[in-house]
C-alpha cells in the first residue's frame, strides 16, 4: 500500500503520516528529511551549492538512516545523529537550493522510491502524489493558512531554544511557499485525485483519524475537508 501526503511546510504532514505509517504498520518517508540532510551536508562542506559534481558526491555517497522513536523520527548521516541539525534557522533557509535544482531532484527519486518496499509506505512531501508515487492507492493534500503554520514553526523553534521571531518565521513561509509553487520542476500543487484536508483547527488524531477511515473503508479521494 501507497499512501502520499503532501502540501507546504507547516500543515502537518510529519507527525500526523508518523502517526498514520505507525497505525497501519507501513514504513515512514519523510521526503523533506532527505533533502534537508543534502542541504547540512552542503552547508558543512562549504555550502557551494551551484557545484553539481561536488554536491552529487555527496548524494551518492550518502549515507541516510531513520529510525522511529516513539515520539519523532530520529534521522542519521552514518552513525551521526542529525535529527536536531535539519530544521536549524541556518537550513531552512537553503533547502529549496537542492529541492529546486532539477539536477538534485531526479539524483534522488530512486533514493525515494526504494522505500516503498512491501508492506507500504506513507510518503510525505511536496511532490509525492504528483511525481514520485503518482499511481498510489491513496493521495491526501494537507494544508493550513501560512500564519498558522508560521506560528507552528515559531513554537517548534523557541522549543528547541532557537530566538527567531514570528515576523521572521511568517516571512519565511510566505518566501518557501512561492519558491515550492513556482518552480519549473515538481511544483507543490494538489495531486490529482488527492483528499484536501484544512489542518487550522484540527488536532493531529482528528486528521490521522479522518484518513484511517477513508483508507480502511477503501473510499478514495478527491474531496476538501
Amino acid at each position: 500500500m501507497i499512501i502520499t501526503i503532501d502540501g507546504p511546510g507547516g500543515s502537518g504532514k510529519s507527525t500526523i503520516s508518523r502517526t498514520l505509517a505507525r497505525r497501519l504498520g507501513l514504513q515512514h518517508l519523510n521526503s523533506g528529511f532527505i533533502y534537508r540532510a543534502v542541504t547540512l551536508l552542503v552547508l558543512e562542506s562549504g555550502g557551494a551549492f551551484d557545484d553539481h559534481d561536488k554536491v552529487a558526491g555527496l548524494i551518492q555517497g550518502m549515507n541516510l538512516l531513520f529510525r522511529e522513536d516513539p515520539d519523532r523520527t530520529r534521522v542519521f548521516i552514518a552513525d551521526r545523529d542529525v535529527t536536531d541539525r535539519l530544521k536549524d534557522p541556518d537550513v531552512t533557509p537553503q533547502v529549496y537550493k537542492v529541492a529546486n535544482d532539477p539536477f538534485y531532484r531526479t539524483l534522488l527519486v530512486d533514493l525515494q522510491r526504494r522505500c516503498a518496499a512491501p508492506p507500504g509506505v506513507v510518503a510525505e512531501g511536496r511532490d509525492m502524489g504528483t511525481v514520485i508515487f503518482p499511481h498510489a492507492d491513496f493521495k491526501y493534500y494537507l494544508d493550513a493558512t501560512p500564519e498558522e503554520r508560521a506560528r507552528r514553526q515559531h513554537r517548534d523553534l523557541e522549543s528547541r531554544g532557537h530566538s527567531q521571531s514570528y515576523a521572521d518565521v511568517l516571512a519565511e513561509v510566505l518566501d518557501r511557499d512561492a519558491r515550492e509553487r513556482n518552480r519549473l520542476v515538481a511544483p507543490l500543487r494538489v495531486p490529482e485525485g488527492a483528499t484536501v484536508i484544512h489542518t487550522d483547527t484540527l488536532a493531529v488524531l482528528e486528521v490521522v483519524e479522518r484518513i484511517l477511515l477513508q483508507v480502511t473503508s477503501g473510499a478514495r479521494g478527491g474531496a476538501a475537508t
